[in-house]
């Protein structure tokens, strides 16, 4: 039930405060070396292996050895750590080593789902994002290079680089809702902690389910203003 003299503005102000006393723990720095176990590649080049992946040298890159279509990069991340944004940093230097068509599976070892297919802007030779905003733990992320530029066999990457953060960052507890981190929302101040910490687990409840349908929704357009105010 709503707590008594609860507002829709009480709703918001506090939807204000989860955000900015969670995302900032996510605003982290490059967590490739904190939050991966280990690195597995398909095959590599002499000189070229996969430790140059996170060496954070330029200068030095991985490349792949072996028949088009069947180059990956499987990254074992350590429990609990939750992937904000992952990144490949390509190699300009050789168009044909480019990779065109990326695909992200993640999961166990035994199961890995498709998360995302990528097709990399033909004018990117530098970081390109193709992981982003992951909800939950993954075991393994693989990264399956399906095609590279100008009918290129092998592919070429000077690293990849990640943020992430660890999942129980984001669990609620009725310690955040101390009174000194109240006090720029006054509408939240005075408010029995308890009552906070349940409609805080409501809302976010509520943005996982929400996020669980959007795919499903028609995108609306400006002029169907009706449409809009209904699911508002």
């Amino acid at each position: 039930s709503v707590p008594p003299g609860w507002t829709y503005e009480h709703d918001m102000e506090l939807g204000r405060f989860l955000y900015d006393h969670s995302d900032k723990k996510l605003q982290c720095v490059d967590c490739t070396k904190e939050h991966i176990n280990s690195i597995e590649v398909s095959s590599q080049t002499e000189d070229c292996g996969a430790a140059h992946l996170t060496d954070n040298l330029t200068y030095n890159f991985w490349e792949s050895n072996g028949p088009p279509g069947q180059h990956w990069v499987r990254l074992n991340m350590k429990k609990g750590a939750i992937v904000k944004r992952l990144w490949l940093m390509l190699d300009g230097q050789s168009n044909s080593y480019v990779p065109r068509r990326v695909a992200v599976y993640g999961g166990t070892p035994s199961r890995l789902q498709h998360l995302r297919t990528v097709l990399i802007n033909e004018n990117s030779y530098q970081n390109v994002c193709i992981l982003r905003d992951m909800k939950t733990h993954m075991p393994v992320l693989e990264i399956r290079f399906l095609e590279c530029r100008d009918q290129g066999y092998n592919v070429r990457l000077q690293g990849i680089k990640i943020i992430s953060f660890w999942e129980w960052d984001l669990i609620l507890n009725a310690d955040m809702f101390q009174p000194a981190r109240l006090v720029r929302y006054p509408l939240l101040e005075g408010v029995n902690v308890d009552v906070l910490y349940r409609r805080a687990v409501l809302i976010q409840r509520f943005v996982q389910l929400l996020e669980s349908v959007l795919c499903y929704l028609i995108p609306l357009s400006e002029d169907s203003i009706g449409t809009f105010n209904a699911l508002r």
